[in-house]
């Protein structure tokens, strides 16, 4: 049995996971741990590197394995990590999950969707409150969430550990200058969403051909898709874990 860490994406900690982490603990009968970036979380009172190997070695160095077997999960930003980690660690995991994950290397300016950007572009102009309002209004879909409720929530995670800007500076760069492991040397899904209007599923079809990986596209969910559908990250995931009969 392998436990799972979890990585979070773009200026996001450990506490926006919200629910997932048991959801998943329960649908595999595993422990799962979270952990904070550089910059973010309990790190915010310093500064993020401005690179994925930094970003990594950082987490690296505060996560205890405490001797037992590990597997990882990441999303979007966390993905990138997750890769990174399992081709220049690769006997620190069993697997690896990365979920709406990109990077410049699959990028394509005809998908992307341009409109996203005054959602970033002018966060020192909004309220907490309305900068998550318009985070969640880009990244989840399901109508069964209470949006406004869940930004509420967000918003207080910014009061309470605000990240400095130069981390949120050294996110940006490290995601823009992400460049792909030539491989990832442990087995690897790839889930995304054909509704992600941050970063476009054929980001992660490309992903899969590199990588010769599987890749499982859900019709209906957002970028987050563990707050979205957890359900169904939780059943992929599981899916990929029980060997063929």
């Amino acid at each position: 049995m392998t436990n799972w860490l979890l990585l979070r994406g773009l200026t996001r900690d450990q506490r926006h996971w919200g629910e997932f982490p048991q959801q998943l603990s329960e649908a595999l009968g595993a422990r799962v741990e979270t952990i904070d970036p550089p910059g973010f979380g309990t790190e915010h009172a310093r500064p993020s590197p401005r690179s994925i190997p930094e970003i990594v070695d950082d987490i690296r160095a505060r996560f205890d394995a405490g001797g037992e077997q590990w597997s990882v999960l990441g999303i979007s930003l966390g993905g990138m990590m997750a890769m990174n980690w399992c081709a220049r660690y690769p006997s620190d995991f069993e697997r690896c999950v990365v979920v709406n994950t990109s990077g410049p290397a699959l990028f394509r300016p005809h998908e992307f969707n341009w409109g996203v950007l005054p959602v970033f572009a002018g966060r020192a102009l909004r309220t907490d409150l309305a900068h998550e309002s318009a985070v969640l209004g880009l990244t989840a879909n399901s109508p069964a969430l209470d949006v406004a409720s869940l930004a509420r929530t967000w918003a207080q995670y910014q009061a309470d550990a605000r990240p400095l800007p130069a981390s949120i500076l050294g996110q940006l760069m490290a995601a823009a200058t992400f460049r792909l492991p030539r491989r990832v040397p442990v087995p690897l899904l790839i889930l995304a969403s054909r509704a992600d209007r941050l970063a476009p599923y054929q980001m992660s079809e490309r992903l899969a051909a590199r990588f010769a990986a599987p890749l499982r596209l859900h019709d209906a969910a957002g970028h987050d898709l563990p707050l979205d559908d957890a359900a169904w990250v939780c059943d992929n995931v599981a899916e990929w874990l029980t060997p063929a009969p």
